[in-house]
This record gives C-alpha cells, sequence and structure tokens, in this order.
C-alpha cells in the first residue's frame, strides 16, 4: 500500500465496489442495444481482485505512432511518464477494485488526468485536422493503426492499473477526433438527452457497407452521440433554473467543503431515487454519492436511478473541486456552470436539511439559512468518518475527551505553512501554475493545489501532509497546542 493512509474501511470499500458492479450490470440489462463491446469494457474486471503490481516498461511507441503525433509525440511520452511514476506512488500495493475508491481522493491523481483530457482533446483535433481530406472511415482507420492501438497495447498491462489513469484519455482523443468527421451527419430530434432519436447519415460518410458497419461500431464504442449532442443539450437543460435558498454569499469552494463533511454520514443510506431534482415537466437530476464523491444524471422524472448508471449525461464533482462531464470530458466550463451552480446548492440544501433533521434541532418553519450553525457541530470528516463506520461494523468507539483532543483541525494554508515553517522547520515553495509546495529535510515533497488566495486545507489533507513529511499526529497537536 502507499503511503497514504486509508480513509475508507476494507467493509465500505467492498460495499461500495459492490454496489458499483450491480448497478452498471443492471443499467447494461436495461440497454440491450448497447455494443458488446462496450459491455465488455464497462464489466472488465468484475469480481476480480488482486494486488497491484509496479508498471515496469519503458515509455516507448512504435515509429509509426511517432510519425503520426509528430510535435506532440513528445507531449505524449512526457505525460505518460508521469502516469507510470503516479501509478507507482499511489496504486502499486492496493487491492484492485477495492482500493480504487480512494484513488479519487488523491489530488495528484486528479490534476493529472485534467492536464490529459486538455492534452488529449486538443491532440484528437489536431490530427483530425491533418487528416480532414480523408473520408470518415479512412481516417479513423488511420487513428485505430497508428494511434489508439499503441496506445493501448501500452497501457494495458497484466497485473498493473496505468489503464485506470490513461483509459478515459484515450477515449476523448478518439471522440475529439472523431467527430470533426461525423457530427454533421448526426441529426438530433427534440430532446435529443433522453431519447435515442437520433440518426446518422452514413451515405453521406461512406462508400460501402463494410465502411459504414465499422463506423456504426465505433461512433456507439465511443459514444460520439452523446459527445456530439451533449453541449447543446446541457444548454438547454439550463434554461430556467429557479433560484436557490443557499446563502449567495457561499462559494463553490465553501459548499463542495461541507458537502464533503456530510456525505460520510449518509453514504450508506442514500437513496439517488428520493434525492432527485425536478427541473421542468421532461427532466430530472438524481443526486449520487458514487465513491463518497457528489455526483449528478439527468434522466426522466420516471426513470429507476439505478438504470443510469451507465449514462453518459453524467457529472461529478472531483477533489479539487473540478467539475466533470462523462460523456464529454472536454466540455466548456461554461456550458455545465449554471446547471452545476445549481445543482451543487441543492445537494447542499438537502444534506444540510437531513443534518438539521438528524441533529433534531430544526423547525418545520426555520430557513434552511438558520441550519448552517448547526452543521458545523459535525466533527471534522475523517473521524468522523470512521467513528460512524466503525459504529456501522459494531466496534466501540469511545467518547473519551482524550480521545478528542487528537482529532486533527482543519486549518487555513496561510497559517499551517507559517506554523510548518516555524515549529518543524519547513519548506514552503511555489510549484506548477497554483500549486504549492512543502517538505522538509529527509522527506518527500507533498504538492496541492491553491486554487484561491487562502483556502482552507481540511484536516484529511493536513493529515496526509504529516505522514509525507513523517511527523507524527501527537508530535504536531503538542506543538500546536503550545505555540
Amino acid at each position: 500500500m502507499n503511503d497514504n493512509r486509508q480513509i475508507y474501511s476494507k467493509s465500505l470499500k467492498k460495499t461500495l465496489v459492490k454496489d458499483h458492479e450491480d448497478s452498471v450490470q443492471r443499467s447494461l440489462d436495461s440497454k440491450p442495444d448497447a455494443p458488446d463491446s462496450l459491455k465488455k469494457f464497462l464489466t472488465d474486471g468484475h469480481g476480480e481482485s488482486h494486488i497491484v503490481l509496479p508498471f515496469e516498461r519503458p515509455v516507448y511507441f512504435s515509429a509509426n505512432f511517432r510519425s503520426a503525433l509528430s510535435k506532440d509525440y513528445l507531449t505524449v511520452v512526457d505525460l505518460f511518464k508521469d502516469g507510470v511514476e503516479l501509478h507507482n506512488k499511489y496504486l502499486v500495493g492496493c487491492r484492485f477494485p477495492d482500493d480504487a475508491v480512494e484513488w479519487f481522493n488523491e489530488p495528484d491523481i486528479c490534476e493529472f488526468q485534467s492536464r490529459l483530457y486538455k492534452h488529449f482533446s486538443r491532440i484528437g483535433k489536431a490530427l483530425a485536422y491533418k487528416k480532414r481530406r480523408n473520408s470518415a472511415y479512412e481516417a479513423q482507420l488511420f487513428l485505430f493503426k497508428n494511434v489508439t492501438s499503441p496506445l493501448d497495447d501500452f497501457t494495458w498491462k497484466a497485473g498493473s492499473r496505468l489503464n485506470f489513469l490513461i483509459e478515459h484519455s484515450i477515449d476523448l482523443l478518439v471522440q475529439s477526433y472523431l467527430s470533426c468527421f461525423v457530427s454533421k451527419s448526426i441529426n438530433a430530434y427534440s430532446n435529443a438527452i433522453l431519447s435515442c432519436e437520433t440518426t446518422i447519415d452514413f451515405n453521406n460518410l461512406c462508400k460501402t457497407p463494410i465502411e459504414a458497419r465499422f463506423l456504426d461500431d465505433q461512433i456507439r464504442l465511443y459514444n460520439l452521440r452523446d459527445y456530439v449532442l451533449l453541449e447543446e443539450a446541457v444548454k438547454e437543460v439550463s434554461q430556467g433554473l429557479r433560484p436557490n435558498k443557499t446563502d449567495p454569499s457561499m462559494s463553490n469552494e465553501d459548499l463542495l467543503f461541507d458537502i464533503y463533511e456530510l456525505i460520510p454520514l449518509y453514504i450508506n443510506s442514500w437513496s439517488p431515487d428520493k434525492n432527485k431534482v425536478l427541473l421542468n415537466n421532461q427532466f430530472a437530476v438524481y443526486l449520487m454519492m458514487d465513491y463518497g464523491f457528489p455526483s449528478f444524471v439527468i434522466g426522466c422524472d420516471n426513470d429507476n436511478a439505478v438504470n443510469l448508471a451507465t449514462s453518459t449525461f453524467r457529472f461529478s464533482w472531483t477533489i479539487t473541486n473540478e467539475l466533470r462531464c462523462a460523456g464529454k470530458l472536454d466540455i466548456d466550463p461554461s456550458a455545465i456552470n449554471s446547471l452545476g451552480d445549481f445543482i451543487l446548492r441543492e445537494f447542499h440544501d438537502k444534506l444540510v436539511t437531513l443534518f438539521a433533521i438528524r441533529k433534531g434541532k430544526a423547525k418545520k418553519d426555520e430557513p434552511i439559512e438558520c441550519v448552517y450553525e448547526y452543521m458545523y457541530e459535525v466533527a471534522d470528516f475523517t473521524t468522523n468518518y470512521h467513528q460512524v463506520l466503525s459504529k456501522n461494523e459494531g466496534i466501540e468507539v469511545s467518547n473519551d475527551s482524550k480521545e478528542g483532543s487528537n482529532n486533527i483541525p482543519s486549518m487555513m494554508m496561510s497559517s499551517f505553512f507559517t506554523f510548518m515553517q516555524k515549529e518543524f522547520n519547513c519548506n514552503v515553495d511555489n510549484g506548477k501554475g497554483s500549486e504549492m509546495k512543502i517538505w522538509r529535510s529527509g522527506s518527500k515533497i507533498y504538492t496541492l493545489g491553491r486554487h484561491k488566495q487562502d483556502q482552507k486545507i481540511p484536516s484529511v489533507l493536513v493529515k496526509k501532509i504529516l505522514k509525507r513529511l513523517g511527523i507524527t499526529t501527537q508530535e504536531w497537536l503538542s506543538s500546536l497546542k503550545n505555540s
């Protein structure tokens, strides 16, 4: 296992993985027309378990791959080198799939994947421009032989899980590339986001039935339909959103911090079918807690949420507070910001209201704003998480005040860095972009994102930093108490 302390209990991780695999299977069962290749991809590895092995191949691709990518070849090589390093740092020694639920908690991994999406989307469009005089069939055949096959052959290695970091970026490269050739031939009818009422004019794309069958399989496998239609569909859904009750002065970062604090209390009993937001007479948004992260999926009011598990009209926030769209990972942020901001506040309102009911202090006619003070009675994220999980597993948790004194508090970034420099002789410096680095003599560097001038560092990250720097909880708390 890597050097970061586990956030989830073993039993909860197994439950989350099993529930996810079951929902994926049930969703696919409700879609008999889904391509077999897609079904295999989505269920690959279900029921299997193994310890993740190091990825030891040198990053090297064939001459055809180098020629196809031209000036972007070194960019891809550098990205894969970074991916291999992260794989061997965070994934090696973990048990797949159970421990995979924790990999989403690594800011390094989230930020790396964001870089991949940005570069692979751009590379896909650049390659399409080079092949713009080819037919869609010729262009896709070129990509398959010279780009995607070498990427797949390198990425998938028995025992390792580099594909966890890379595979969706490869899909995005194909989507951004192939969409340049087929988007004008995809004809959508009304409410395309909810139905399959689309047609593809293969007469304009292909010369023979063989070409049409090949392209149809590729379009379905890489879900080009949703990729092409999604941005406009989201704009349609976002029209006429009603105002939220949540305090408008609260930033998205503050809202997400609250949500992450409260999710541990409800993850075992959360039902998306009972927690949905009706947008109008056509659309409903189902709020989900996949792997302990806030996410939502767009569907109809009468949908069964479990059947939406494989829907690509799914959106989720990362640990670095980035909103992503499963069907179009390179979607223009401006296209989803309005919907994302609205749903985030709805999610926040629901959790705060539930917590108020849990505490038994809220009155029926009490405005939601008055509940916030109760919410902050929740202990810090990690401690509460382990207490809830331990109680669920029948393990007695002591309420002794001395034990409570060992809780690591959240801290503002500036105060934390100043304290660490003064008390533990740590070095603090700027990293790439908005990143900050902290380390001390003989320790590894810990890199964390800085998304505003002086943000709060959650206790879970404080603990990870201390472990990386070789500082015990007791030593740190003692210095904090005496400072």
